[in-house]
């Protein structure tokens, strides 16, 4: 497969605080995930949950399936923005919500045999109700906790999950109930965050060994999402042989809902520095910059082993390796004393107040999980097109009252 392309952003040209989507990388991306779908004729759906930027679906179209969703809003906006194909999942859903969800979804997933079994007389009624076809399947947890998971904040499939039905608990219910699978179309599973392709190829055959006998018999199993399938190097051609390799031996089609890989490095959160404090007690200086890594940056936040990627700078986590250089630990722009990243970027040449501060690959799981928290400005986004910036939407006073009561 071809290369990312550069990013081609000229920060002289951005009002910050601003996310900016660059369309050459998106539909790069998204390029490589038609050429899988080509190639193995398995359905790929955007998972909202990663980037839901709407004013993008409709071009997304042209490459992908539909969306996979988990909440009734997202299986609104999914519907209305990319068209019918709408598969949905939570771990549990709301009887009054449900009539609207069976409106907007396609496919529902359980996540129990109980949601199930709840549902399913509801399913048969809203399906003739509102005269369509709605398939259902089940979400499975295979208990495969591979190498280098990042805890049970991300993993969901680690110890205590809460997410997805284990095989023990799924043959309990086959024997309660022989006929607990009848009116299942597929399984779903999902067990990775950010892993490669070997990663997944590795973890296959003990998934199958777990629920290898249930998938005959089925129209589709879902692999999920998790997978760096668009990052340069990805073993594309690999994968593609996996699933094909996996529909002819179970007779099944294969469904995908990659959600970061869709936006991966195809978006940057631009800001600038405010004002750079100096302390005598530690070997860094602290750019103030007008954006908040609390209310914008979220998992970076609550995961300081997650890598910030600042254009231009290298990441160093041991300040006994600063002293002597151009070293940063960057503040945010909340009175909450946390609000400021765990480890240092060092740069080639000093910053200065008024630099701008590029994060890459700053759109995925962040722009969605933004917060308006202590009034902060939320940022614009923008898409950047043949040179030129395009708003997309900016925020004002009226979006935070609004949400505020």
């Amino acid at each position: 497969m071809e290369k990312r392309p550069a990013s081609t952003i000229d920060v002289s040209k951005i009002q910050t605080p601003t996310f900016v989507i660059e369309e050459d990388i998106f539909r790069h991306n998204l390029s490589i995930l038609k050429h899988i779908r080509e190639k193995t004729s398995a359905k790929i759906l955007h998972a909202l949950k990663a980037w839901a930027t709407w004013e993008l679906l409709p071009m997304e179209r042209e490459y992908l399936d539909g969306t996979e969703v988990s909440s009734l809003n997202e299986a609104r906006l999914g519907y209305e923005e990319f068209g019918p194909e709408v598969h949905m999942f939570a771990p549990a859903y709301k009887e009054e919500e449900f009539e609207d969800i069976c409106k907007y979804s396609s496919t529902i997933i359980f996540n129990s045999f109980a949601q199930w079994k709840k549902f399913k007389p509801l399913v048969q009624e809203y399906s003739a109700k509102l005269k369509k076809e709605i398939e259902c399947g089940l979400r499975i947890n295979p208990e495969y906790f591979g190498p280098e998971e990042h805890g049970d904040l991300w993993s969901p499939t680690a110890p205590g999950s809460r997410l997805g039905i284990r095989l023990s608990e799924f043959k309990a219910a086959l024997i309660e109930d022989p006929k607990a699978l009848e009116g299942i179309s597929g399984l779903h599973l999902h067990i990775f965050f950010e892993k490669e392709v070997s990663d997944f190829q590795e973890a296959l055959p003990a998934i199958e060994e777990k629920f290898g006998e249930y998938f005959k018999g089925l129209k589709w199993v879902n692999f999920g999402g998790g997978l760096k399938l668009t990052d340069d190097g990805a073993d594309v051609d690999g994968f593609i042989d996996t699933i094909n390799t996996f529909q002819k031996k179970y007779d099944v089609h294969v469904h995908l809902e990659p959600g970061a890989a869709i936006c991966w490095w195809s978006g940057s959160l631009v800001s600038t520095v405010l004002d750079i404090v100096e302390r005598d007690d530690v070997p860094y200086k602290i750019p103030i910059v007008d954006i908040s890594f609390e209310d914008h940056l979220t998992d970076f936040f609550v995961s300081p082993e997650l890598d910030l990627k600042v254009r231009g700078a290298e990441i160093e986590r041991d300040d006994a390796k600063l002293a002597g250089k151009n070293a940063y630990k960057f503040g945010g722009m909340t009175c909450i004393a946390g609000d400021r990243m765990a480890y240092a970027h060092i740069f080639e040449k000093p910053l200065d107040i008024g630099d701008k501060i590029v994060v890459d690959d700053a759109i995925q799981y962040t722009l969605i999980k933004c917060t308006m928290f202590n009034g902060v400005q939320h940022p614009s986004v923008m898409l950047w097109k043949n040179g030129s910036a395009e708003m997309l939407r900016k925020f004002d006073f009226e979006d935070y009252k609004s949400r505020m009561g």
